[in-house]
């Protein structure tokens, strides 16, 4: 009509007006997340480090057992030489030393190792060893004989008698069960390579002798069992329970512990030239079927 006034839509300027306003919203949405999109983006362009290798952990274990072994060895070559040192048995050097024909170099080293002296601590001298019982021995093994005496006699035992055996372990003769012969002949072997003068002294005072323990009516010696053996130096037998033991057996005691065998010394009544095979040993050599 005319002059009638053109009047707004309402319904069209709200739609316009939502449309602007979902505009608006979606740009700032844009924005907001741009520094989101950036972070993501450079975090899935950055190069992906190498996977570290995988180590060979059989192969460590290999080398680490070998280097400990080579510390061990060098370590017991130290005490060696610590102890000679302590015991004067060391010689100085090469100007000091006494030509290789003179008697007196010899004839002075053999006297240090015969020579007896105090043993300091010796009751902690088997520590983290067992002493194996007249008890546990029969258990494990069976009396030797019936009708032990204080004399030694010969073995009756089957069992016993088929593991008995008679061989040279080195410095000496022994007859023994015959795993202590294979352990005897390894502290010998030992004692070659680092206590070469010493091992050319060492001596035997008896292994196997089939008797009870002296004092006891039916409990048997180690002894009778074929699990020690009496050691000396040059032929010059220990006094018993006097708490002295002469040089050389000081030394040899080191050698006898690694292997798992008891000292005498350690005992009650000091007997320092004994020595037994220890319990630990012996459940080694009955979980491997040895005895």
């Amino acid at each position: 009509m005319v002059g009638q006034t053109l009047g707004r839509d309402p319904g069209r300027d709200l739609g316009f007006g939502v449309m602007r306003l979902l505009s608006a919203f979606l740009i700032a949405l844009a924005i907001a997340s741009v520094p989101f999109a950036w972070h993501y983006a450079q975090r899935e362009l950055a190069p992906v480090p190498p996977a570290a290798p995988v180590a060979d952990t059989k192969a460590l274990e290999v080398e680490v057992a070998a280097l400990k072994e080579q510390v061990t060895q060098l370590q017991e070559r130290v005490d060696g030489l610590d102890i000679r040192t302590s015991l004067g048995l060391s010689r100085g050097g090469a100007e000091e030393e006494p030509a290789p024909e003179s008697p007196s170099a010899s004839d002075s080293l053999k006297e240090s190792f015969a020579q007896v002296v105090l043993i300091a601590d010796r009751r902690a001298a088997n520590e983290g060893l067992t002493v194996a019982s007249p008890s546990f021995l029969q258990d494990l093994l069976g009396l030797p004989r019936e009708g032990l005496t204080d004399d030694c006699q010969s073995a009756t035992n089957p069992a016993l008698k088929d593991l008995l055996k008679t061989e040279n372990v080195g410095p000496i003769d022994a007859r023994m069960l015959e795993p202590a012969l294979v352990s005897l002949r390894q502290v010998f072997a030992n004692v070659q390579v680092f206590e070469p003068e010493l091992y050319a002294r060492i001596k035997s005072a008896g292994s196997l002798c089939v008797r009870r323990i002296r004092g006891s009516i039916t409990s048997a010696s180690s002894h009778a069992y074929g699990l020690a053996v009496d050691i000396n130096i040059d032929g010059v037998l220990d006094t018993l329970a006097d708490g002295r033991t002469q040089l050389g057996l000081i030394l040899l005691a080191d050698f006898f512990k690694k292997e798992g065998w008891i000292w005498g010394a350690g005992f009650g009544r000091e007997d320092s030239m004994h020595f037994e095979v220890s319990r630990e040993k012996l459940l080694q050599w009955r979980r491997l079927g040895e005895i």
